[in-house]
């Protein structure tokens, strides 16, 4: 039987509202005191998991920056990170001044973003953005001005697509610009970007073998091309009813949507109550 339930978040365990309904977190409680490690799977970093699971004494791990670290609540640590060195990291975020993007940019699980000339978040960033992280955002006029102060490798950036603009393209541009890296999409207006090798299939694949557990006996939740990985290195994926066509090319099994408590409704089949 499964032993680590690796949970994307957005599109995924939360509903359009970025909220969890209490009988999901019951739920995901019950699966917890039968042994099952509930290990969230998100390009979020660790600071930035909604309150209603930070909260939740079960929780110990997070996989985070797409699988650019899991980090270890009780320890607070990361026990695995895969960052961009410092220098790559400067030399993207210069190049991405020409593209339609506004920029962001990870470090030890915060964020630098596109700011105005005070400092203050962008507008758009602030319109589009997930809002409960916005807490976690630290506004610059130029970013990598403000990251190159700071001297320390980037775990991730997020790339917030401007307007009208064409995500293929842009993610193609990257990609000949950049082949050292992983370019990804978590949803129509945002481009994750992580080092080359980084994805949540490994950091799943290598969080499994730290804790001595067969990557056969994991099932992972997704629903966007930022989970495949996972999804393909799980011992079975599921993929949520509001996935994207893609993501349901590489399902063992599709569940209803976020909306409709998908995964709490998986998991009361996989394990019944008694």
């Amino acid at each position: 039987m499964y032993r680590v339930i690796a949970c994307d978040l957005d599109g995924t365990l939360l509903r359009d509202d970025k909220t969890i309904s209490e009988e999901t977190v019951n739920e995901l409680k019950r699966i917890s005191d039968l042994g099952v490690i509930f290990l969230p799977s998100t390009g979020r970093t660790h600071r930035e998991l909604p309150s209603v699971l930070m909260e939740l004494p079960f929780l110990r791990y997070a996989l985070c920056c797409n699988g650019g670290a899991v980090y270890d609540y009780k320890e607070d640590t990361y026990i695995y990170e895969n960052t961009i060195p410092y220098e790559l990291a400067l030399q993207v975020l210069e190049y991405v001044k020409k593209l339609p993007v506004h920029e962001t940019v990870v470090m030890n699980g915060s964020r630098i973003v596109k700011g105005d000339e005070n400092g203050e978040i962008c507008e758009y960033i602030r319109r589009v953005a997930v809002k409960g992280i916005l807490f976690n955002m630290t506004g610059a006029y130029d970013v990598k001005e403000a990251f190159a102060e700071r001297h320390m490798d980037a775990q991730k950036f997020l790339l917030y697509l401007a307007e009208d603009a064409d995500i293929e393209k842009v993610m193609n541009d990257l990609r000949s610009a950049f082949p050292q890296l992983e370019i990804a999409s978590s949803g129509p207006l945002f481009i994750e970007v992580n080092i080359k090798g980084v994805d949540k299939g490994k950091a799943l694949a290598r969080f499994c073998e730290m804790m001595d557990i067969p990557i056969e006996e994991s099932i992972a939740f997704g629903d966007a091309q930022n989970d495949i990985n996972m999804l393909d290195a799980a011992g079975t994926a599921v993929v949520m009813e509001n996935g994207t066509p893609e993501a349901k090319k590489h399902a063992d099994l599709i569940c209803a949507s976020n909306n409709d408590d998908g995964i709490r409704r998986m998991t009361e089949e996989l394990w019944p109550k008694q």
